[in-house]
């Protein structure tokens, strides 16, 4: 699925479910642009990436903040002149410090905004600075990372995560219908269990990973290539008439 020629940003982009995601838009000819809150991992993947023979470019951003977003959207704009696709991953999982799940009356406020203000503000700053730049060439893709957890009952507590997963889903319809003239489609996908460093450090117990196994329909858990490969299709030419769709990439955990 070719994209050679096009541009794309993604958000969270440093390592783990980011990174492959900006590797698989890589190897289909784009340049990515990694942008994190950590500017040196950015930087740094985006290194390695280019001994790989793939064009890529660290950008240090927290989509939280609006001035820190315009920032980087000065900079897509000065040093690219275009955008053609979004990746809205950045997101935090909305623990409290010692890794435990919060419910509702015990949760701090604090720990309330910190995962409204990532997962579904700093979408919505990351979107709007994008769309301007889209329009421009008349064709663009956004797609944003949600979770299974907006669309089925989950375990107890982290309300907060699940709240802002869900809000993001709704957002995106939304705005699908608001930019769809303008060549641009908005979508987002939903995995279950991904395995990577952030879920490995969360994991309760020997098996944790095993009971997300058995509720699939395919028997394993879902790895980031699977959720890269989904979003590869979504950003290609091949799915131009989708828009304000969400891709459950649970392995028949979920079926809709």
């Amino acid at each position: 699925m070719s994209k050679n020629g096009r541009v794309a940003l993604v958000t969270g982009g440093g390592r783990g479910l980011g990174k492959a995601i900006a590797e698989r838009l890589a190897r289909d000819g784009a340049h990515v642009l990694l942008a994190d809150v950590q500017g040196d991992l950015a930087s740094e993947t985006a290194k390695e990436f280019g001994e790989a023979g793939f064009k890529a470019t660290g950008l240090q951003a927290d989509i939280s903040s609006e001035s820190s977003v315009k920032k980087m959207y000065d900079e897509v704009a000065s040093k690219f002149g275009r955008l053609d696709i979004l990746i809205n991953n950045a997101g935090v999982l909305g623990l409290e410090s010692d890794g435990k799940r919060p419910l509702v009356e015990s949760m701090s406020l604090a720990l309330w905004n910190e995962t409204i203000n990532v997962n579904l503000t700093g979408v919505f700053l990351a979107s709007r600075g994008a769309i301007p730049i889209m329009k421009q060439n008349k064709w663009g893709r956004i797609v944003s990372v949600s979770s299974r957890a907006a669309r089925m009952k989950t375990g107890l507590g982290n309300s907060n995560y699940a709240a802002s997963k869900a809000a993001l889903i709704a957002f995106s319809r939304v705005m699908a219908g608001e930019v769809g003239r303008s060549g641009i489609t908005v979508n987002c996908v939903a995995p279950s269990r991904i395995v990577t460093a952030m879920t490995l450090a969360v994991a309760v117990g020997k098996d944790y990973f095993e009971k997300n196994v058995a509720e699939t329909a395919v028997g394993r858990l879902a790895e980031p290539a699977d959720v890269a490969n989904t979003i590869s299709f979504l950003c290609s030419d091949d799915a131009s008439f989708l828009t304000g769709v969400v891709v459950d990439v649970t392995g028949g955990s979920f079926m809709a």
